[in-house]
């Protein structure tokens, strides 16, 4: 294939994805993922990503640099605050991966990696204060300012999801678990396989728990978009994962809280691979 690749790693509570980006942004071949989850630990992230680069070498050429977005936070190459990886908590990720993948690597933060995929290549090309907020197994915050990523004092810029809500952090209500917590609560009919994406099929055929539950999210994320707008005030601010592709359930709601505010507010454009766009991104000039 023609033109120099990036390859990008997305690390996150459900899935491991990898894939070779052309520096426009574009998929330079297949999208490879496997399943994560709570029980993933160092072992099996380290057999997965050797796996994954031998098959996206294959697809696309040798791997020259890596860059991998992660759940949690990174502070001297160790993953600390990762609820939804717990057995990758205090791992030298930067080390793991590295090995593995048998490459120099760059490590980030996956929702700043989402922020910078859309804000390059998506719904936020063009501002030059931008917020992402990939909605899903968690929930995260990328912020741009002046086309550079904010990381913080501490490397913390952006840890919504344990903002209090209701006596609990946001991301409690505010995740395919607190859609799920919500149906329940409402008097949902609970049982094996109900997940978001099933209460989200259920409220289009009229379950009106379910319609509750997602209405119940739609007024969550707009407390987080007012407390996004109110301390960083961004051009704009670009809501994706996986939870947004059910919005027809919630858009309305949220957008009757944000008011003028909603015109502010974008849906990502470049669907699953923008936490692996924007992870490559971290080695695109």
């Amino acid at each position: 294939m023609s033109g120099r690749q990036y390859v990008g790693v997305d690390l996150g509570g459900t899935q491991l994805r990898m894939a070779a980006i052309h520096g426009n942004g574009s998929l330079a071949g297949e999208l490879f993922s496997v399943p994560t989850g709570r029980d993933f630990g160092p072992d099996e992230l380290a057999r997965q990503l050797s796996s994954l680069a031998q098959r996206v070498s294959s697809d696309s050429g040798r791997l020259e640099a890596l860059g991998v977005g992660t759940a949690g936070v990174i502070r001297a190459g160790r993953l600390t605050q990762v609820d939804n990886l717990p057995r990758l908590t205090g791992v030298e990720i930067a080390a793991l991966v590295e090995a593995a993948a048998g490459c120099p690597v760059r490590i980030e933060n996956d929702a700043r990696c989402f922020v910078l995929a859309e804000g390059r290549f998506g719904a936020g090309r063009g501002a030059r204060s931008l917020c992402g907020v990939p909605l899903g197994t968690g929930v995260g915050c990328g912020v741009v300012i002046e086309g550079e990523v904010h990381r913080g004092a501490t490397s913390e810029a952006g840890e919504v999801w344990r903002i209090p809500l209701r006596g609990a952090p946001l991301e409690d209500s505010l995740s395919g678990a607190g859609v799920v917590r919500s149906y329940r609560a409402s008097g949902g009919q609970d049982g094996p396989g109900v997940d978001a994406q099933a209460i989200a099929e259920r409220a289009r055929q009229g379950d009106a728990h379910a319609q509750k539950a997602w209405r119940a999210l739609g007024e969550d994320l707009s407390f987080l978009c007012h407390c996004i707008f109110s301390v960083v005030d961004p051009e704009r601010v670009v809501l994706g994962g996986s939870l947004a592709r059910s919005r027809d359930l919630f858009e309305k709601e949220l957008s009757s809280r944000l008011d003028e505010r909603m015109a502010r507010v974008k849906w990502a454009e470049l669907g699953p691979a923008a936490g692996v766009i924007g992870a490559a991104a971290l080695n695109i000039p």
